[in-house]
């Protein structure tokens, strides 16, 4: 026990004295929520820059316009004269999206014919696209659903009629747990957590083959293996969990992101994934040569871990094989769990499958971290000794001569 203190308490002094790493381990996550929080702040898309190709050009279409205008989601910056004009607008950035009427847009309507109109988009950006799509529908229903309203109130309808019979069949939407559709809502947790996981495998990925830098091996060598695991363990979680605290709680406090799931879920939750990403880096410690792999390597193969968990792109749209490589990343069985639990108030019951899944990746890294990190101390240090050994007795002839 008081190696296991001696070690502990070392570790913190390494990395006391190297501010920083603190100040890397720290404050880059709870940066990375201040700017996803300011970011995303407004939770959804304004403004879109549209412009409009108006063949018809009549009262109807200025109405439509207008309705466009008057939308949150979008700004009408302009006319133009033709297709060609609009596209090279879109090419230069001007605009995102367009209206085109074409010539019998307005002959349609006064006939009692459907008229047709373009809504277009720079699909590039494909939140643009599906944004403009939305919200451009309910402006346009909107519109079409008044127009015919008047024409049969002209008629001599009742406007109660006239809706029944333009809208047989009444509807209307929910959408639980983000009504808004809040972009912060739905990026902000994978940002941080992905961030976090990063940072934190960088460091733990160097806490074991640091040891054998540092000339510290004959001195572990006497110490339990599973208690030098365990004291670096516990030292990179107390941090991790209090950088993960400060973030969770810029989350709610600052920029209004829900916490709806019980405390003791998100403690249980979240400890078990930090664990999870320690384990990980000191089982790539312990097996790779020197601190520039055991940083670097982690680093590139964790890299794709936020793609292939699920969290912006359903893991079902995945071919088979990356279904099955995502399984191995902890961040797979965090991510979406985790906005689940903290949109939705989610328990125990609902994430206890991911929850087994990072115990067994903690246990299974933290014993082979052990296993492995015992036998090649030894290895180590019987190479040297023999070095020394071997140095010796080329010297003693020499002396003696």
């Amino acid at each position: 026990m008081i190696s296991a203190f001696r070690l502990f308490f070392r570790e913190w002094l390494y990395l006391l004295k190297r501010p920083r790493t603190l100040v890397i381990m720290i404050f880059i996550p709870i940066f990375v929520t201040c700017l996803c929080g300011s970011c995303y702040g407004k939770g959804y898309f304004s403004d879109l820059k549209m412009g409009v190709v108006d063949y018809s050009y009549s009262a109807k279409t200025r109405e439509v316009v207008e309705a466009f205008r008057e939308s949150p989601y979008f700004d009408i910056v302009g006319y133009y004269e033709n297709e060609e004009q609009m596209e090279l607008a879109m090419k230069n950035g001007e605009i995102v999206g367009c209206l085109i009427f074409p010539e019998d847009f307005t002959m349609n309507l006064q006939q009692g014919r459907q008229a047709q109109v373009l809504l277009g988009s720079n699909a590039v950006n494909m939140s643009y696209g599906s944004t403009i799509n939305a919200r451009g529908s309910e402006v346009l229903g909107t519109v079409s659903a008044q127009i015919a309203v008047k024409s049969l109130v002209a008629k001599g309808a009742t406007v109660d009629d006239a809706l029944a019979k333009m809208n047989p069949i009444g509807f209307y939407t929910r959408q639980w747990y983000n009504p808004t559709n809040n972009f912060g809502y739905f990026l902000s947790f994978g940002f941080i957590i992905a961030t976090l996981q990063q940072v934190l495998i960088y460091f733990a990925a160097i806490s074991l083959i640091r040891e054998k830098e540092s000339g510290n091996l004959k001195e572990l060598r006497a110490m339990n293996p599973v208690i030098q695991v365990f004291a670096k363990t516990v030292v990179y979680y107390i941090i991790a969990m209090g950088t993960w605290a400060a973030c969770t709680w810029l989350m709610i406090n600052k920029y209004g992101i829900p916490m709806k799931a019980s405390w003791d879920v998100w403690f249980a939750y979240s400890s078990l994934f930090v664990l999870a990403i320690i384990t990980l880096g000191q089982f790539f410690s312990s097996i790779l040569p020197n601190p520039v792999f055991a940083t670097s390597l982690p680093l590139v193969l964790t890299s794709p871990s936020l793609v292939l968990s699920g969290y912006t792109w359903p893991t079902m749209a995945l071919t088979s094989f990356y279904k099955k490589l995502a399984q191995v990343f902890p961040l797979t069985h965090f991510a979406l769990g985790y906005r689940d639990m903290s949109l939705m108030g989610t328990g125990f019951e609902a994430i206890r499958q991911e929850m087994i899944v990072l115990g067994c990746i903690s246990s299974i890294c933290f014993v082979l971290s052990c296993f492995i990190w015992y036998i090649r101390v030894k290895l180590i240090l019987k190479k040297e000794e023999k070095l020394e050994i071997s140095v010796e007795k080329n010297e003693f002839p020499a002396l003696t001569q």
